[in-house]
């Protein structure tokens, strides 16, 4: 049975991958972008349809993570972790995706901001792989359009802690399954064999 933890990743037969360790890693390479922006990238480009083993995978992610250029050695062995992970996960009957963002003991702005480059990321990736929206389910448009506002909602510090932590948990849940549905919509491989009558 495959063990999945994103929050500290843990993925099935690798290296356990951690949201800061990779944070540093990323930074060490003076590469910009946060591990939420990279997962998000990720798990958009699946949702909206494309293959595990698509060969422009890299080089979207390249184009858009890195301005174009390769990434170093290490850096690739993440994100090749990352995209064998999220696809594993999306493809999991229990439902076991999860984002891919800062621990719960980091404080709760870090948290959403990390949130919201996830939720920014992941409309990015599905838009180069879905180029037209209106060939979707009105579901999955429905989708887009709120994944598009959750990516521009800022920290709310006149709220109780206790309220902005539900709220964060809430919205984090609501594109979670959000995220399953437009895979499981977007992302079913052909069935190929001799049809039974």
């Amino acid at each position: 049975m495959r063990v999945f933890k994103l929050k500290g990743i843990l993925v099935s037969n690798t290296t356990p991958l951690d949201y800061i360790a990779f944070s540093v890693q990323l930074s060490q390479h003076k590469i910009v972008v946060t591990p939420a922006e990279i997962h998000g990238l990720i798990s958009g480009m699946f949702a909206a349809g494309l293959a595990k083993s698509d060969p422009n995978f890299m080089v979207n992610i390249n184009d858009l993570m890195n301005e174009g250029q390769a990434f170093s050695l290490e850096i690739k062995k993440q994100i090749e972790a990352l995209r064998e992970q999220s696809f594993e996960q999306l493809s999991d009957a229990l439902f076991g995706f999860e984002l891919f963002l800062p621990d719960d003991d980091l404080p709760l702005e870090d948290r959403a901001q990390a949130l919201a480059q996830w939720v920014q990321s992941f409309v990015l990736g599905f838009g180069i792989i879905q180029t037209d929206l209106k060939k979707t389910s009105e579901d999955a448009q429905e989708l887009i359009g709120d994944f598009t506002e959750i990516s521009q909602l800022s920290f709310d510090d006149s709220q109780s802690v206790e309220e902005s932590e539900q709220a964060y948990m809430q919205i984090v849940e609501y594109v979670r399954v959000g995220c399953i549905s437009l895979f499981a919509e977007l992302n079913t491989p052909d069935i190929k064999g001799p049809v039974l009558h």
